[in-house]
C-alpha cells in the first residue's frame, strides 16, 4: 500500500508542479499582452502626435495663403473703389444731367 500512496503522492506532485507551470505561463502572457498592448498604444499616440504636427503644418501653409488672398482681394477691392469714385466725380455731373433729362423729356406717342 506504501507504493500506491507513493505513486498517488508522486501524480499529486506532478499535477501540483503542472498547475505553477500553467499559472507562470498564465501570468507570463498576461504580461506579454499587457506590454502589448502599452506598446500599440505608444505607436498609436506617436503616429497620432506626429499626423496633428502634419496636419498642423498644412493648415498653417493652405490658412496663410489664403490670408494672403483675401488681403489681396480687400486691397485691390479698396483700389477699384478708389477709381470708381474719382471717375463719379469726373462724370457725375454729366450722369445726373442725362438723367434729369431723360426723365425730364415726355414724348407722347398717339
Amino acid at each position: 500500500m506504501a507504493t500506491g500512496q507513493l505513486g498517488i503522492k508522486q501524480l499529486l506532485d506532478a499535477e501540483q508542479k503542472a498547475q505553477e507551470i500553467v499559472n507562470t505561463a498564465r501570468k507570463e502572457k498576461i504580461a506579454l499582452l499587457k506590454k502589448a498592448q502599452d506598446d500599440a498604444e505608444r505607436e498609436i499616440n506617436e503616429y497620432r502626435a506626429q499626423r496633428q504636427k502634419e496636419f498642423e503644418n498644412y493648415e498653417r501653409t493652405h490658412l496663410a495663403g489664403t490670408q494672403g488672398y483675401q488681403t489681396q482681394l480687400a486691397i485691390s477691392t479698396e483700389e477699384q473703389i478708389k477709381i470708381l469714385d474719382v471717375q463719379l466725380k469726373k462724370g457725375g455731373d454729366k450722369v445726373i444731367e442725362m438723367l434729369l433729362k431723360t426723365v425730364q423729356e415726355v414724348h407722347i406717342d398717339a
